[in-house]
């Protein structure tokens, strides 16, 4: 109950508002008879004072302080009941809670004290029972939809109806939820913000409210907490105004069994990610399927059998300073918000997550197509937003096209391996192409591969570092001219005895015969690897 609505009770008539008339809408909780002078270290929040003033009366110090104590407290207001010990109302007084907008009451004088206490606490209690009351009605019709199986897009137009505004349900990514509406202007303006560094309170538990310039509406989000982490939102238009007890009320109970209805869904659609992932891993590490059970499996995925198929492979590369998620937990999120983008696009495009990695299998319904530029832009796109959100990096690998799903394992595996070779790029998308030797050196560890070329010239380390480059070079054009020594001497433009004096040299540092072909390949291996360290050391 508000102090407008305690005046307009005709028990307590006549009763009037002298002062603070600003506040007139200040909830009040509690009555407190003031029966002594120390009263202040007792003030509480949406508090109504009632006396006699007769620890007023002759000391206006401490009338002044006690005006400026409960402004700050934000009690509800002061009511005197004049006459008895007090006659006329200081106007400095009046003044001062018109300032403070303190609401200022003249209680009747037919009642004792007592009985208006008893009176304004029974309307109190009374319009309390009445919210009560409401609340479980609200609450009841709210749970009733959800039960009875109309689902939450009817719980939301529900509310909408109750409250006579524009309802949206938000995910924490900011996009309509159970909506046929996906443009929403509003989120399409925060999007752009968010994107150009605006910083909103995205995981905040706090209502916030916002207005834009473009159509001077103001827009009010109630979070609705769904786990630790994330929030969704009821989006709704205009400002919601603290003295509207009913409407948040009836807000509140919506929450309530949305918060539910919310978690119960995406548990279900949890376990049934979870079925398609694991249909998906068995396919992919079981090779040898027959015809049947490829269509089988086909069926249990939801992939037709003779589609043909690109497979896209998701890496998270990079983490900011400020990541603060675990594993396990970021890439089941990535993938739900990777869900509800694509979704939005009608782009047809099947998600999945495998080992920490995102699996995307995009349908071809044109097979001489190029889609390299429409994938390109796409994963781009996508890649900014999940940095965007999550302060993380990803990078995509493209398999070549399949014929139908039989051939996924196969573009699997493409998929992966042009995800290795991007790790040591500063690119976010990489399509697959058979690999030249420095490429599927790149797909090594450079550790390993250090490691391999020290072994296999170990005996050359004991010699100066000049020496050393010459016989390297010798060795090298040795090797790449077949064996031929009058051809190496022409390629190094030194004398065939010079050629045959360093390589007996570095077969006996070696102690193998260098005519050996497995010898030779081991070496041509091993100085190509020292060629490829050599530039990407100067890359």
């Amino acid at each position: 109950m508000n102090i407008l609505q305690m005046l307009s009770q005709k028990e307590l008539a006549p009763i009037s508002l002298v002062a603070g008339e600003e506040s007139k809408y200040r909830q009040i909780s509690s009555i407190t008879m003031m029966d002594a002078p120390d009263i202040i270290p007792y003030l509480r929040q949406n508090e109504l004072i009632i006396t006699t003033a007769y620890h007023l009366k002759n000391n206006h110090n401490f009338f002044q302080e006690l005006i400026r104590e409960m402004a700050a407290t934000g009690c509800a207001g002061i009511a005197i009941k004049k006459n008895r010990f007090l006659h006329e109302i200081p106007q400095d007084i009046l003044q001062l809670a018109n300032q403070l907008h303190v609401p200022f009451i003249e209680l009747p004088e037919h009642l004792s004290l007592g009985q208006i206490n008893f009176l304004m606490t029974e309307k109190i209690l009374q319009s309390e029972a009445s919210l009560l009351t409401h609340a479980m009605d609200i609450h009841r019709q709210f749970t009733l939809l959800i039960l009875n199986g109309q689902g939450i897009p009817r719980l939301v137009r529900q509310l909408s109806s109750l409250i006579g505004r524009e309802v949206q349900l938000i995910s924490p990514f900011l996009r309509s939820m159970y909506s046929a509406q996906q443009h929403i202007p509003a989120l399409s303006t925060i999007q752009k913000m968010a994107s150009s560094g605006f910083q909103y309170p995205i995981s905040s538990n706090k209502v916030w409210t916002f207005s834009l310039l473009q159509d001077r509406e103001a827009y009010t989000l109630y979070p609705i907490n769904i786990n630790t982490e994330k929030y969704c939102y009821l989006m709704i238009k205009g400002f919601i105004d603290e003295q509207d007890i009913i409407t948040r009320l009836t807000i509140d109970q919506a929450i309530n069994v949305l918060s539910f209805a919310i978690m119960q869904e995406q548990a279900l659609q949890q376990q049934k990610r979870n079925i398609r992932n694991q249909h998906l891993r068995d396919f992919l590490e079981n090779e040898g399927h027959s015809l049947i059970v490829l269509k089988a499996m086909s069926q249990e995925l939801a992939l037709p059998y003779q589609q043909g198929y690109l497979c896209i492979i998701g890496h998270v590369t990079t983490k900011t300073p400020s990541y603060t998620f675990q594993p396990n937990f970021t890439i089941e999120q990535i993938h739900k918000f990777c869900e509800e983008a694509l979704q939005a696009t009608r782009i047809p495009i099947h998600s999945f997550t495998l080992n920490n990695e995102l699996i995307f299998l995009y349908e071809l319904h044109d097979t001489n197509t190029d889609y390299t530029l429409f994938l390109t832009e796409l994963f781009t796109e996508l890649e900014a937003s999940i940095h965007q959100y999550f302060d993380l990096h990803m990078i995509f690998g493209v398999s070549n096209q399949t014929h139908n799903f039989s051939e996924i394992q196969r573009a699997y595996k493409e998929a992966q391996s042009t995800v290795l070779t991007l790790r040591s790029r500063n690119r976010v998308i990489s399509f697959y192409k058979k690999k030249e030797i420095n490429e599927l050196l790149q797909m090594i560890p450079q550790t390993d591969l250090m490691n391999y070329q020290r072994m296999v010239f170990k005996a050359f380390s004991t010699l100066p570092e000049d020496e050393q480059m010459i016989l390297f070079e010798t060795l090298n054009e040795y090797l790449e001219c077949h064996c031929q020594i009058s051809e190496t001497a022409k390629r190094l433009y030194v004398h065939r005895n010079t050629v045959i004096y360093r390589i007996e040299k570095c077969g006996n540092l070696l102690q193998k015969d260098l005519k050996d072909p497995e010898v030779t390949l081991q070496l041509r291996l091993a100085l190509r690897i020292r060629n490829h360290l050599i530039i990407e050391q100067h890359a």
